[in-house]
């Protein structure tokens, strides 16, 4: 079982934590009246912004176990 990953072979993104898009005003911005009204379907008016660490696909192959052949 490799320890980075947990045998899942992807590792999420440091820079959005797995989602792909950074809002602005960095990651420590936090707006709880914002991140409520989007989790119940209204449409956030905070900008986001793909995420240019993991060019928005929120997740980076294991290192480890990429150099591991899997025959």
């Amino acid at each position: 079982m490799c320890k980075t990953c947990g045998d899942l072979r992807m590792i999420a993104c440091s820079k959005c934590k797995g989602i792909g898009s950074v809002k602005e005003g960095g990651p420590l911005s936090f707006n709880m009246l914002d991140d409520l009204y989007q989790s119940i379907g209204g449409v956030s008016k905070v900008k986001t912004f793909k995420c240019t660490k993991c060019e928005a696909r929120g997740h980076f192959c294991c290192p480890g176990c990429s150099k591991v052949p899997s025959d």
